[in-house]
């Protein structure tokens, strides 16, 4: 017998600050300086910062396609290559936190739902939760490490090849800044190349927690609703099992029982449906900058390995796989969110109905309903599926092998 238990709610998140999932997420934001449930009291330096984060990304973006236009007026398509290749990623990080920081009140709203359906899960259902937040956690980690590891290789890489340039002898050195940008000034110059230098490889900080921050937070949202929509179908699964198969048609206490459960099923279910919802609105145009810019990006970052000539190419292997990397993260996360939620039609229609009254079939007829269309976070113009993933990939060959036979 099926029995419902209040939940513990003193061993439960009661914030998203509380939420193990959300660990490490909160803790790339904060290094931007924004995590959506401070918002309200988020102090005057924090602002600061975040501001600062934001004017660098510009000033790099603009300062490298300056660069790109100079190169492709000069005729140096390697150069004019190399030096888009960071920009794109800085221009869609920036692109992605300026609508994180103007949807923070949605994404708020969607945590918080999240951290109450944690409170008032089942007991039994704290373990699932446990290793979906470990997975979760490595994928992130995951995720921050390859941007981690690219950031490390545009700053060190320059300073490998000067040293090698002074150890063949080239006299004045030639000082190599760790990304192409066009300068106002000479960086030539000591005191403006280290003052430059210190200014680029701080860039790749906003730059890193602008691409990881969002998109790990969205992963670990769509492993929890995952999670809910099996916790529902395991629910109904062992419901099941708890009916008397005995006679044809059950009992008036069997049928209260089955009914309370069901109607208690129901509106949890109802419930996850909503919060998918609120995720979907949240995290709308962040999925869809990625999906747009998902395709020129891999072309640009794939076609720049191609050219690179030497140690260069090292940088770009662990950026290719930075970037597929997310768009695998929203791809996945939507199908397993669309999967979880259509498969609770299945088990509804396993479930044996036909032995209850009409008010109880007709409450395994609305959950079946309600997953026939299932629950999605798909935005305009794209399906947040794997086979969005695929034919995003694909294109990007398309466009590189059309590239290539160009050059």
């Amino acid at each position: 017998m099926i029995i419902t238990v209040a939940p513990v709610t003193d061993a439960r998140p009661q914030t998203p600050e509380d939420c193990g999932m959300f660990k490490f997420q909160r803790k790339i934001l904060l290094i931007f300086g924004c995590w959506p449930p401070d918002r309200p009291t988020r102090r005057w330096y924090v602002k600061v910062l975040i501001a600062v984060n934001l004017i660098t990304l510009a000033i790099c973006i603009v300062g490298e396609f300056r660069y790109c236009l100079y190169a492709y007026q000069n005729g140096s398509l390697i150069e004019t290559i190399e030096s888009i290749c960071p920009s794109v990623a800085r221009f869609s990080g920036l692109l992605r936190m300026c609508w994180f920081l103007r949807n923070e009140h949605k994404i708020k709203s969607a945590l918080n739902s999240v951290v109450h359906l944690m409170k008032n899960e089942h007991p039994r259902e704290t373990g699932y939760t446990n290793r979906i937040t470990a997975r979760d956690q490595t994928i992130t980690k995951v995720l921050f490490h390859s941007s981690f590891i690219t950031a490390i290789l545009y700053g060190i890489i320059p300073y490998v090849m000067m040293a090698y340039n002074w150890f063949q002898g080239q006299y004045p050195l030639v000082k190599l800044l760790p990304f192409k940008v066009a300068l106002p000034f000479d960086s030539q110059d000591p005191t403006l190349f280290v003052l430059t230098t210190i200014f680029l490889n701080y860039a790749s900080v906003p730059t890193i927690t602008a691409m990881t921050s969002t998109d790990a937070l969205f992963s670990g949202v769509c492993l929890y609703m995952d999670g809910q929509f099996q916790a529902i179908r395991l629910e109904m699964e062992a419901l099941a099992e708890t009916v008397d198969g005995s006679t044809p048609k059950s009992s008036a206490a069997e049928t209260l029982r089955i009914n309370l459960e069901l109607r208690r099923i129901n509106k949890r279910h109802q419930t996850i449906i909503n919060v998918v919802s609120e995720v979907r609105h949240a995290f709308t145009p962040t999925i869809l900058t990625m999906h747009i810019c998902g395709a020129f990006m891999i072309c640009i970052i794939s076609m720049t390995m191609f050219l690179a000539d030497g140690i260069n190419k090292l940088t770009y292997m662990p950026y290719t796989f930075t970037v597929l990397m997310l768009l695998f993260i929203y791809s996945y996360g939507g199908t397993i969110v669309r999967d979880s939620s259509e498969a609770i039609q299945t088990v509804a229609y396993g479930f044996p109905w036909y032995r209850f009254d009409r008010n109880t079939r007709h409450l395994v007829q609305m959950m079946m309903v309600r997953a026939k269309y299932g629950c999605n976070v798909d935005v305009p113009f794209f399906q947040t599926s794997m086979a969005t993933f695929s034919v995003i990939v694909r294109t990007a060959m398309s466009y590189i092998t059309l590239m290539k036979s160009f050059l």
